[in-house]
């Protein structure tokens, strides 16, 4: 019989920040936030610890949006629910809003978090994938300062990242430039699941041509994979259906995904090349290009 009760653990709920970081210079802490991971490791024995600092009473320090021209800091607290219904956000940047309805269910929307997604760093989590296309910046501090680094340094591998035990992780930085258009697909066996497969790119426009692509998939590798020698053939390019199909077919010939019991390699295989079509068609049409228009 599988216990679902957790080792024993000693918990705290300090009242600010500082007294957070303070209680994680203890080995064996961690930081609670939405629970959405951690407390399923615990309960099934996955992980063992001394103890959870509950980060509820200090989350208003770290729930924000703040915008500066073509930038935004989210702060690590904003729950998946909060990233998808964001209207400024949603504007300007709709690929949190397709990826933010793929994660789990309601309920897990509502209570999970950016911070503890990137924490946990679940390489098919949708927000690492989301984060590895927007070369994002992690803003992490600790009771000895603040720091930030890209998330191609801070992802090491599947649920190892460049995070210090006594490090939480404050806020991630995002380029956001007006003239960019996004796509974002991903295929699960079930609703809610996690994604077998998922795709996103971003495109950069330079009035009717494409000025800058990233593209990056998940499920095919130990973590998100990005492609920019791909990206950099779509420069200078305008859209077209031709390119979609070129994109495709040089995405599959890239990848070489492991099979497993969820799907064997060439499904995989076939899943990227052809989500990373549809999420190009996305980005094309949220660009409202005439050429591409009459391309279709």
């Amino acid at each position: 019989m599988i216990s679902l009760y957790p080792y024993p653990f000693e918990y705290f709920r300090p009242e600010t920040l500082e007294d957070a970081l303070g209680l994680a210079q203890v080995d064996g802490m961690k930081f609670l936030a939405g629970g959405q991971s951690l407390i399923p490791l615990l309960n099934l024995h996955v992980a063992e610890i001394k103890g959870v600092i509950d980060l509820k009473q200090v989350a208003p320090h770290l729930k924000f949006f703040e915008w500066e021209q073509d930038q935004v800091v989210l702060g690590s607290f904003l729950t998946h629910e909060e990233l998808q219904h964001s209207s400024l956000l949603g504007r300007r940047c709709p690929l949190f809003l397709m990826a933010a309805s793929h994660i789990g269910h309601p309920r897990i929307r509502q209570r999970g978090t950016l911070g503890g997604s990137i924490a946990h760093a679940d390489p098919l989590a949708e927000w690492i994938l989301v984060m590895t296309l927007l070369d994002a910046q992690v803003i992490l501090t600790s009771s000895k300062g603040r720091r930030k680094i890209s998330f191609q340094q801070y992802l090491l591998g599947p649920m190892m990242t460049a995070m210090d035990p006594d490090e939480l992780i404050e806020a991630v930085e995002i380029s956001l430039p007006e003239a960019a258009s996004y796509g974002f697909v991903e295929v699960s066996r079930r609703p809610g699941d996690y994604a077998l497969v998922a795709a996103g790119v971003s495109v950069l426009w330079d009035q009717d041509r494409i000025a800058k692509t990233s593209i990056a998939v998940s499920g095919v590798s130990d973590v998100p994979l990005t492609f920019p020698a791909i990206a950099m053939t779509m420069c200078h390019e305008y859209p077209s259906l031709a390119l979609i199909h070129d994109v495709k077919r040089a995405i599959e010939a890239a990848v070489d995904p492991p099979s497993d019991i969820l799907a064997d390699a060439s499904y995989r295989r076939h899943l990227a090349g052809t989500l990373v079509a549809r999420a190009l068609r996305q980005a094309f049409d949220e660009g409202v290009n005439s050429r591409w228009l009459i391309a279709k």
